[in-house]
């Protein structure tokens, strides 16, 4: 009931930015064994909670545990606020990383032009090292760094945040 309520408090960008991050995904990965999901649900094994991504990519197999994945995406991006920042800068990037999710992203769309901070996880498979920060203002191409043919640019990434559409 909570989850369900936090996110009926969501900004209207956090969603933009998921919904464009999903298409884009979407649009590159058709013809391949991987899926794009957003707010999947997981539960891992060696994890107490259940997890709720704002965005993975789950290849290969897609086992369930009734409504739940058990498998661990390649990739997850969350997309900041307010009240989830320090969550997704911690907790949840330590059980990414402790269940060997390959790359993290975590973008900002609260920041003029969007930036994304890239994380790979260490030879060890412990934990994640920056690999690098897109900043909108400074650069315009991107890619997953494990999918380098999945490439857009942070504006199509940021689409309609900031503009009043209504």
């Amino acid at each position: 009931m909570d989850t369900v309520l936090e996110m009926s408090n969501m900004y209207p960008e956090h969603r933009f930015v998921m919904s464009n991050l999903e298409f884009i995904i979407k649009s590159f990965i058709k013809n391949s064994n991987c899926v794009v999901m957003r707010e999947a649900k997981y539960d891992w094994e060696g994890v107490s909670e259940k997890f709720e991504p704002d965005i993975s990519l789950l290849c290969g197999l897609r086992r369930r545990k009734r409504l739940c994945y058990t498998d661990v995406p390649r990739f997850i991006a969350e997309v900041l606020s307010d009240s989830t920042e320090q969550d997704d800068r911690n907790r949840k990037k330590d059980v990414y990383a402790f269940v060997g999710v390959e790359e993290y992203w975590i973008i900002d769309w609260r920041v003029p032009g969007g930036r994304v901070e890239r994380y790979l996880l260490d030879d060890t498979g412990e934990h994640y090292i920056l690999h690098d920060i897109i900043n909108g203002e400074e650069r315009n191409d991107i890619a997953l760094i494990l999918f380098p043919s999945v490439k857009f640019t942070m504006e199509e990434l940021m689409e309609h945040v900031g503009e009043d559409i209504f």
